[in-house]
């Protein structure tokens, strides 16, 4: 990234702050986050960790602990090679999903928690293999920072049915679950 464009980023950030003091005390947001995707399980035979970055649409009431928020996430994860993998490849994985937010802790920097359910998209590019669509639920943790209008947030997603079976091969049988922590900012 140039620095000219950090800057822009980091100035408009900083505009977005003085109009907006939280995420739950406003009635409509918007955010990005970026960060990384750690795979676990089957998932982590398959494929290393990669970047991912997100859009994101927030309702919530004026002082309310509730909100909703609506993410839409992309993921890129990385090859892996050698025994025991299921010849994946490289895979990019977009999650959509609508979420809910509850605040746990504190009142100006806060700790609150995410649930939510989705659809996935994940598509590898090994040979032989096909792009899944199915069901992905999602929880975490995040901690609110009312300094920057950003957030810390670390979540567990689970996409049922995106792997195939390790000793069949067949396709759509087990599960990818990825662990995104995310540095965000709402506008």
């Amino acid at each position: 990234m140039k620095l000219s464009t950090f800057i822009a980023v980091g100035l408009f950030a900083m505009a977005g702050a003085s109009r907006a003091s939280a995420q739950g005390q406003d009635q409509f947001v918007v955010g990005i986050s970026g960060g990384v995707s750690m795979p676990s399980g089957i998932g982590r035979t398959n494929h290393r960790a990669g970047p991912n970055g997100s859009v994101m649409l927030g309702i919530g009431s004026v002082d309310s602990p509730f909100g909703v928020r609506f993410d839409g996430t992309f993921t890129s994860l990385g090859r892996k090679t050698g025994p025991g993998t299921l010849g994946q490849g490289a895979a990019r994985v977009a999650d959509f999903s609508a979420n809910f937010l509850f605040n746990v802790l504190g009142e100006s920097e806060r700790l609150y928690t995410v649930v939510g359910a989705g659809g996935y998209i994940y598509n590898p590019d090994g040979a032989g293999t096909t792009t899944t669509k199915d069901l992905a639920i999602n929880g975490g943790l995040g901690l609110w920072l009312p300094w920057v209008n950003g957030f810390v947030e670390a979540r567990v997603f689970n996409m049922y049915r995106a792997l195939p079976d390790p000793a069949t091969h067949l396709r759509g049988k087990r599960s990818l679950r990825i662990y995104p922590i995310n540095f965000g900012l709402m506008f």
